[in-house]
């Protein structure tokens, strides 16, 4: 019997490879969106701590230089806030966009797979349909040798 051949074996292949790298570009997406929201904490764990030490600054009646001082870093802090939010914004965009060409990936490998399946099944189907008819042949065979005697040929597949 011959043995099941599916012809678009390199094309699966290259797709479950091309999923592969999909897969490995959405890990390093999400490993920045993690890295640039837990930037983003930070910078808003600072803000609030600088608000606390000014309300305390505040309540100890400070000078007027160190109000400005005080002012000029709120405003640094809340400009770099601001800045690793949009990049948070932009890796979050980038991972969902990484996801989507992973789920492309997995739908057109998906695709294949499920047409070698059908091939498989079909392949089975016949090579069971051949297989019983030899059976069927050899059967009806058997009883017309057996009636011939002893002297005659051996049947032949």
């Amino acid at each position: 019997m011959k043995a099941f051949h599916f012809r678009l074996q390199v094309v699966l292949t290259l797709r479950e490879e091309v999923e592969q790298a999909a897969r490995r570009v959405y890990a390093r997406a999400l490993l920045a969106l993690g890295q640039a929201s837990g930037r983003l904490a930070g910078a808003e764990a600072e803000i609030e701590a600088h608000h606390q030490r000014r309300r305390a600054r505040l309540a100890a009646g400070p000078r007027a230089e160190e109000l400005e001082q005080n002012r000029l870093y709120g405003a640094a802090l809340e400009d770099r806030r601001t800045q690793l939010a949009r990049e948070a914004a932009r890796a979050k965009q980038q991972a969902e966009e990484c996801r989507q060409k992973l789920l492309l990936a997995g739908r057109q490998r998906e695709t294949l797979e499920r047409l070698r399946e059908r091939q498989r099944r079909a392949h089975d189907y016949q090579a069971a349909r051949a297989e019983q008819k030899l059976l069927d042949d050899l059967s009806q065979r058997v009883p017309a040798l057996a009636a011939a005697g002893p002297e005659a040929p051996s049947p032949t597949l």
